[in-house]
C-alpha cells in the first residue's frame, strides 16, 4: 500500500498560482524526489499531499481513494520536517510515543515499535535524553524514528537534512536510502540538493514555477534532459550552453570537455583545484561562460588561452523554444 496519485492539482494563494495543473503517479514503494529552484512549489506540493494545505482544484488519491478533503491526521502519512519539530520538554522516548498514545494504542505495542525503530536508527542509548541534549544528526534520527513508529502508508520528507553539515548530510543520505530499502515504503522527498536527488531517488520530479518540467530516473534526466531548463538544473557543475548561428543551442557538460588543440578557444577567468580534479571557469571570444571539469591538479593562470574539445556524442541540442531536439 502507498500508491499516490495527483490529478490536475492547482494551488493558488489569492491571485498567485503556485501549483499549475500537476498530475503525477507515484507507485507503491517508490522513492520520489521533488527538486527545483526556490519558489518552484515543491514544498507546497508536499503539503498538499500531506493534507496540511488544500488544493484550489484537482484530486489527491492514496491507493485509489480520493483523500483531497480528508484531514492530514486521517491520511495515514508521516511527515519529517527540516526543523525536526520535537517537543523539547519530552524525552526521545516520549517524543516517539506521543502520537501513538493519542490513538490509545496499547503500551506494550508502543514500546515494541519504539524499540524496533531505535534499533534500526541506532538511537537506543538516546531514548531517555531530551532533544536539547542531542546533536543535529541525532535529532533528525529521532524525527525519522517518530515517523517510523506510526507505520504510515508513506513518508513525506521536507528537506530533512538541510540543517546538517556536509559530512553528516552524506552519512544521513546513505542511511535514509538504506532505510527505504529495508522498509519498502513509499517516500516523497523534497530537497534543493542535487546530490541527494541523484543518489537517492528512484525517480526525480523537476519543478519550475509550479509546473512539472520532467519526471524520470536520475540517469535519464542527466543523459536526456527534456529541455534546456532541466539540462541546466540537473548536474553539477551546471551544463554549458553555446549558442549556434541558426538559433539552436548546444549543451555540453563540464565533465565531457578536455584539453586538445583545434577545439573551442577560451580564456581562463579562474581555476578551482578540487584535489583529483580542477574546475576551470573560462569565457569564449563571444563572452559566453564555460566550465570545464578536468582531471588532475592543473594551474592555469587568469587570462591564459586554452583549447577545449569534446565528443560529439556528448552534445545536447535545444531549439529556440528550449525543447530538446
Amino acid at each position: 500500500m502507498g500508491a499516490i496519485t495527483l490529478e490536475n492539482i492547482v494551488k493558488s494563494f489569492g491571485a498567485v498560482e503556485v501549483i499549475r495543473d500537476v498530475s503525477l503517479d507515484i507507485p507503491e514503494g517508490e522513492l520520489v524526489v521533488f527538486v527545483g529552484p526556490s519558489g518552484c512549489g515543491k514544498s507546497t506540493l508536499l503539503r498538499l499531499i500531506s493534507g496540511l494545505d488544500q488544493p484550489t482544484s484537482g484530486h489527491i488519491l492514496i491507493d485509489g481513494k480520493d483523500v483531497t478533503r480528508v484531514s492530514a491526521a486521517d491520511r495515514g502519512l508521516a511527515m519529517v520536517f527540516q526543523s525536526y519539530a520535537l517537543y523539547p520538554h519530552m524525552s526521545v522516548r516520549q517524543n516517539m510515543a506521543f502520537g501513538l498514545e493519542n490513538t490509545r494504542m496499547p503500551k506494550a505495542e508502543i514500546a515494541s515499535r519504539i524499540e524496533e525503530a531505535a534499533r534500526m536508527l541506532e538511537i537506543g542509548p538516546l531514548l531517555d535524553r531530551r532533544p536539547g541534549q542531542l546533536s543535529g544528526g541525532q535529532r533528525q534520527r529521532v524525527a525519522i524514528g517518530r515517523a517510523i513508529v506510526r507505520e504510515p502508508t508513506a513518508f513525506l520528507l521536507d528537506e530533512p537534512l538541510s540543517n546538517l553539515d556536509a559530512e553528516l548530510r552524506g552519512t544521513m543520505r546513505a542511511e535514509l536510502a538504506a532505510l527505504h530499502g529495508r522498509l519498502g515504503k513509499t517516500m516523497i522527498y523534497v530537497t534543493h540538493d542535487q546530490i541527494e536527488a541523484m543518489t537517492m531517488a528512484d525517480r526525480i520530479v523537476v519543478l519550475r514555477a509550479g509546473v512539472v518540467e520532467q519526471v524520470d530516473t536520475p540517469l535519464n534526466l542527466f543523459n536526456k534532459p527534456a529541455n534546456r531548463f532541466v539540462a541546466g538544473f540537473i548536474g553539477a557543475p551546471r551544463m554549458n550552453f553555446i549558442e549556434a548561428e541558426d538559433g539552436r543551442v548546444m549543451g555540453v557538460r563540464p565533465q565531457h570537455l578536455r584539453l586538445a588543440d583545434g577545439g573551442l578557444a577560451v580564456t581562463v577567468d579562474m581555476a578551482e583545484n578540487l584535489g583529483a580534479e580542477t574546475l576551470i571557469h573560462a569565457r569564449t571570444d563571444k563572452d559566453q561562460p564555460i566550465l570545464a571539469l578536468l582531471p588532475g591538479q592543473l594551474t592555469p593562470t587568469r587570462g591564459e588561452n586554452l583549447s577545449l574539445v569534446h565528443d560529439p556524442a556528448d552534445e545536447h541540442w535545444f531549439g529556440a523554444d528550449g525543447l530538446r531536439l
